[in-house]
């Protein structure tokens, strides 16, 4: 049998509808995001696509708070912040945050499938006024970015590259400059000769360049909220332990038949490209007196060698995500 058919069922849910194969709606200013009034065992989002969060005996999200009035915590992110890897609502990390956190204001979901720092950002001032009274952020982020910058200039322009660019960019009309430079580079019809891979530290300080400018902008919004904002360095499997529990090498080697994350990301597995990673990003939180949390030691300290935390390289399984809330409620 499939070890992720054995070991964890309700990645099918999140394949159906919040894969790159699924159902991704494409919108203004974002470019993309999850499909709005979902419902499955797994996941379930609210008008405006946000997760659902339950912890405490309520259920609420960013555009359905519930019932609930008064300030609120936000965890911002990508993928790992939405949840892929749990089970159910309750087991994401806003969840598990909310459920362990004994200070009353809950913790919103802000995360966004595949999103690079730029839509983390954009995601936030767009729906702001739904969140009036914060009273801390933490953005748990980084390896989106750091994952993009190989990509060629062209595709990466002056914010970014982001997750399915290729297809943004053929969408466009043809008299388009911009995707018929990409286009020649990249388009499977025009034998061209692609650009070279940058350097494993040339794209640790693209990255953290972007990660940062867009950070300081965090600063500022946190600043006006009178929120306190904490930027957390993501865990990748290999950030925390060479080799995982025997469920995630099961898990491991399946994916990498599937795909190619290994042959694709092998390089940023390693733990030096984490702490290299982590120094130029702490580096500038610390001129911004942001906080700053590089949350894959912190783990590879705690965690048992039998304890299975992943369901991939980057998402967790609901033990996985209790014990990481854990982590941070510790830390931050």
């Amino acid at each position: 049998m499939s070890a992720r058919r054995e070991l964890t069922p309700q990645m099918h849910d999140y394949e159906a509808k919040f894969t790159d194969a699924g159902e991704v709606r494409w919108l203004p200013y974002l470019m993309y995001f999850h499909p709005a009034g979902h419902r499955s065992a797994a996941v379930t989002t609210d008008a405006s696509g946000f997760r659902y969060s339950e912890a405490r005996g309520l259920r609420y999200s960013v555009a359905d708070r519930g019932g609930s009035a008064g300030p609120v915590r936000v965890l911002a992110g990508s993928s790992t912040v939405f949840g892929i890897g749990a089970s159910a609502d309750r087991h994401t990390l806003s969840s598990r945050l909310t459920e362990h956190d004994p200070r009353p204001e809950p913790w919103l979901n802000f995360g966004g499938r595949s999103f690079n720092s730029t839509q983390e950002l954009t995601l936030f001032t767009l729906y702001r006024h739904l969140v009036p009274e914060v009273s801390e952020i933490v953005l748990l982020s980084g390896f989106n970015n750091l994952g993009l910058a190989r990509l060629p200039a062209t595709a990466r322009g002056e914010h970014g590259a982001f997750f399915n660019c290729n297809q943004f960019f053929q969408a466009l009309p043809a008299g388009s400059d911009r995707p018929k430079r990409f286009l020649l580079r990249w388009g499977k019809d025009v034998p061209a000769t692609p650009e070279p891979v940058p350097s494993m530290p040339e794209q640790i300080a693209y990255a953290a360049d972007l990660t940062l400018r867009h950070l300081d902008c965090w600063r500022a919004l946190a600043q006006d909220l009178g929120a306190r904002l904490t930027f957390v360095l993501q865990p990748l499997s290999g950030w925390v332990r060479s080799t995982g529990t025997p469920e995630e090498e099961r898990l491991f080697a399946e994916l990498d038949e599937l795909g190619n994350f290994s042959e694709t990301y092998g390089d940023i597995l390693q733990q030096q490209v984490c702490s290299d990673y982590a120094d130029a990003i702490e580096a500038g939180t610390k001129k911004m007196d942001v906080g700053f949390l590089n949350l894959g030691p912190l783990l590879a300290e705690q965690v048992a060698p039998d304890q299975w935390l992943f369901v991939d390289r980057i998402h967790f399984t609901d033990s996985g995500h209790d014990f990481v809330s854990r982590q941070l409620l510790n830390a931050i």
